[in-house]
C-alpha cells in the first residue's frame, strides 16, 4: 500500500471519500486515543496531589480522573474540528506541534479552571476555593499549564507526523510486526 499525505490530493489517491460509517468509526478511534492518553496524564496528576496531601489512594479521584478525561478529549476533538492550530500547518513539524501543543494545553487549563469553579458552586464553596485544587496561585496554574503543554508535545508530533506521513504509515511503524516497507510520497507543488 503506498501512503500518500493527509491532504484533498491524498485522499483521492486512496480512495476518495469515506463513508459515514468509516469517519464515525475514525473518529470514535481518535477520540478513544486521546482519552486514554489524557486519562494517563489525570490519574497520575490526580494521585501525586493525593500523595502530597497525605489523603492516599482514592478510587473515586481516579474515577474522576477517568470522566475528566473523557470530557477533555471531547474538547480537543471540537477544538481540532474548529481547526484550531490549522493556519500552522504551512510550516515545518516543529513549531505546528509547540504551537498546537500551546494552544490545546491552555483550552485545558482554562476548562479545568471552569470545571472548577463549576463544583465549588455546587458544593456551596467560595469562587477562591475553586482555586485551592491548582494551589491557589497563578503560579500553580501556570505548573498546571506547563504540564499539560509538555505531556501534549509527544501527543501532537505522534499525530502531526502521521499527518504528514499519510495514510496508517506512522501506526504501522510504531504498532505493526511486521511493516516490510513505507514508501514516503513526495508532494509536488508547483510553484506559481
Amino acid at each position: 500500500m503506498q501512503n500518500v499525505p493527509n491532504t484533498a490530493r491524498g485522499a483521492a489517491e486512496a480512495g476518495g471519500k469515506r463513508s459515514l460509517k468509516e469517519r464515525a468509526v475514525s473518529e470514535l478511534k481518535r477520540y478513544a486515543v486521546i482519552s486514554v492518553y489524557l486519562w494517563v496524564l489525570f490519574a497520575l496528576l490526580s494521585l501525586h496531589r493525593q500523595l502530597l496531601q497525605g489523603h492516599g489512594i482514592s478510587v473515586w479521584q481516579h474515577g474522576f480522573a477517568i470522566v475528566n478525561a473523557l470530557i477533555f478529549g471531547k474538547f480537543i476533538l471540537i477544538g481540532q474540528a474548529l481547526k484550531l492550530g490549522k493556519s500552522l500547518e504551512k510550516r515545518a513539524l516543529a513549531p505546528v506541534v509547540l504551537g498546537k501543543s500551546l494552544i490545546f494545553a491552555l483550552l485545558l487549563v482554562a476548562f479545568h479552571i471552569v470545571e472548577e469553579t463549576i463544583r465549588a458552586s455546587f458544593e456551596g464553596q467560595p469562587l477562591s476555593a475553586s482555586v485551592a485544587d491548582f494551589g491557589g496561585s497563578l503560579a500553580s496554574v501556570m505548573t498546571y499549564g506547563a504540564i499539560f503543554f509538555v505531556v501534549l508535545i509527544p501527543f501532537y508530533a505522534f499525530q502531526e507526523a502521521a499527518r504528514v506521513l499519510g495514510g496508517h504509515a506512522l501506526w504501522d511503524l510504531f504498532f505493526r510486526r511486521r511493516v516490510n516497507r513505507i514508501r514516503l510520497v513526495e508532494d509536488q507543488t508547483i510553484e506559481p
